[in-house]
């Protein structure tokens, strides 16, 4: 990661962490990004610490967080204080515990010797989470914008049957999600991240604190096949999801039936999304919007009687 400071909307953060050392080289990655950085080595003479930790927090655009298994009191106090005030969170877990934090960007590593290793995810953090008391976009959509490339190119992959319309669909499903002004990373060959697709959508980014994995599958046979195969697909991504520091995940699929795509199994945590509403909800700019009124749904679907 370049040590250049990056141009996003933050000036100031506050640093906790229940491990002196570690704390501070987390500190030294919040300033080489050109960031402000304060914690409670920095509490002024003459004052108590809890008012400086409210002024501190208080004045901080957001808070980052190192948890390691030592006493976490304060550091819960100094977390739960800046998520109450609507401070984004950037937290790593050391030695791989994890909690269930709303709003917050958890990343976790085995031991404190790799906290230099959270260095681009810090990065991507601060240049895609909202300031405070920003709240997600909830008003007009953008303005409509045509996709017909991304149909024409979709109808070409359909009559396609080499052995490279798997990656292209992916390629495509890339694009699509850029066309909404997502950051996205292809995978690739690394299969350690279980997914295709790394996309940052910044009101999902904003509301669940992280990027969305999506799974790219392009399914072939009959609809009972079509059906069976992404159900499999779905219970895979759940256990990509349980050993990963993802909230959310993207089943976006198609096939090459004549009918419309089925509607597939999903869950709170992996929604199945077909293409072309994928493609649709980019034109009339809700994307976002969409995949979280269809998460709420998938919750509420899910939720005892």
């Amino acid at each position: 990661m370049s040590t250049d400071p990056q141009p996003h909307p933050y000036r100031r953060c506050f640093v906790s962490g229940n491990d002196p050392a570690t704390t501070a080289r987390l500190v030294e990655m919040v300033r080489a990004l050109g960031i402000e950085a304060a914690s409670t080595d920095q509490i002024r003479v003459g004052q108590t610490i809890t008012q400086e930790v409210v002024r501190l927090i208080t004045d901080a655009d957001f808070i980052a967080v190192v948890i390691t298994d030592r006493a976490q009191a304060f550091v819960a106090y100094e977390l739960g204080l800046a998520q109450g005030l609507g401070k984004p969170a950037f937290v790593v877990f050391v030695g791989g515990q994890a909690l269930d934090l709303a709003s917050a960007y958890m990343v976790s590593i085995a031991d404190d010797r790799e906290i230099e290793s959270v260095a681009d995810d810090l990065e991507r953090f601060v240049r895609h989470a909202k300031r405070p008391g920003t709240p997600p976009s909830r008003g007009e959509p953008a303005p409509a914008q045509p996709l017909d490339w991304a149909r024409d190119r979709l109808k070409a992959l359909r009559a396609e049957n080499g052995p490279d319309r798997y990656r292209d669909f992916e390629v495509l499903c890339a694009e699509i999600f850029r066309a909404a002004d997502a950051e996205v990373a292809l995978v690739g060959d690394d299969r350690t991240v279980g997914a295709d697709l790394v996309v940052w959508l910044n009101d999902i980014a904003f509301e669940l604190g992280g990027p969305t994995l999506v799974e790219c599958k392009f399914y072939g046979g009959g609809v009972g096949s079509v059906i069976k195969n992404s159900e499999a697909t779905v219970r895979s991504i759940e256990a990509v999801m349980d050993r990963s520091d993802a909230k959310l995940a993207l089943l976006v699929y198609d096939h090459d039936r004549l009918k419309a795509p089925p509607s597939l199994h999903e869950t709170p945590r992996v929604l199945s999304l077909a293409i072309e509403d994928v493609i649709q909800a980019v034109e009339h700019g809700n994307l976002d919007k969409m995949i979280l009124k269809r998460r709420e749904r998938a919750l509420f679907a899910g939720r005892p009687q």
